[in-house]
């Protein structure tokens, strides 16, 4: 029995050596993560809301968005948008113009199935931008619909139908928002 006692305790100092190791390691690179998680959000920002110089954050009713401004006049907002994907979230960055129709779309964060969900911000060879994502340009927010306004990815529905339904609901709950407050 006090062998066994010793191996416990051998073991618990282990594992609790191994939990401080952990708890510091994410301190230390828990600002350099977020850092970078801005970095990418504004650099989706440009991307989707190219013809603006700047963004002010907000916030109305818990959603988070920002106002796409050139010269200081309003041109449109870009949402954050989380949709509930086949292996996951997927979170996006949507832009809009001031009537609803789309500037642009990016994906920040997603862990679909590499080669099938994970085709939704894939970029093919010699083109700048997502091939999924580019044909949300220019199209009404409020209307898009899998195989009837967008193409899905064969073989990927959940996921094409995950961002399609996700832009879909946010842009239609902002707006009726942001209409409210005027």
């Amino acid at each position: 029995m006090n062998q066994i006692a010793r191996f416990g305790m051998v073991l618990g100092v282990i594992c609790l050596l191994a939990t401080l190791v952990l708890a510091l390691t994410y301190q230390v690179t828990k600002p350099k993560i977020e850092e970078q998680l801005k970095k990418e959000e504004q650099a989706a920002l440009k991307a989707i809301s190219p013809y603006t110089d700047s963004f002010r954050e907000k916030s109305i009713d818990g959603i988070n968005y920002f106002e796409a401004l050139k010269g200081g006049k309003l041109q449109g907002y870009c949402l954050r948008i989380t949709a509930n994907g086949y292996s996951g979230f997927i979170r996006l960055m949507a832009g809009i113009d001031l009537n609803g129709i789309i500037t642009g779309v990016r994906v920040l964060e997603q862990q679909e199935t590499p080669g099938l969900g994970a085709r939704i911000d894939e970029v093919r060879p010699g083109e700048n931008a997502p091939w999924f994502l580019r044909q949300f340009r220019g199209k009404d927010s409020r209307n898009l619909e899998v195989k009837k306004s967008i193409d899905a990815i064969t073989g990927a529905t959940i996921s094409s139908r995950a961002v399609t339904e996700g832009i879909t609901k946010a842009v239609v709950e902002f707006l009726s928002n942001i209409h409210k407050g005027k």
